[in-house]
């Protein structure tokens, strides 16, 4: 239903591309609400949309969880 996307940002002096895949798991305000990260040839966890806000379950991208997040809402608008 929801087609993987590219996403690329800069974060701390580091460039990070890679891509976004949305999953079946629920939507709000008709956008998924779970997410799969994958930066640099990297899977680096689960973003979820929690109401405004972004969380994950990764160590990995809770340090940009609100950029990630911000890009996925972009993404869709």
């Amino acid at each position: 239903m929801f087609n993987t996307f590219p996403i690329q940002f800069n974060y701390d002096g580091k460039r990070y591309s890679g891509l976004i895949q949305p999953l079946q798991t629920g939507l709000q305000h008709r956008i998924p609400i779970s997410f799969q990260v994958f930066l640099n040839n990297v899977y680096y966890g689960l973003v979820r949309r929690k109401g405004l806000d972004w969380e994950t379950d990764s160590p990995k991208c809770a340090i940009m969880v609100d950029v990630i997040g911000n890009h996925i809402y972009d993404w869709y608008e």
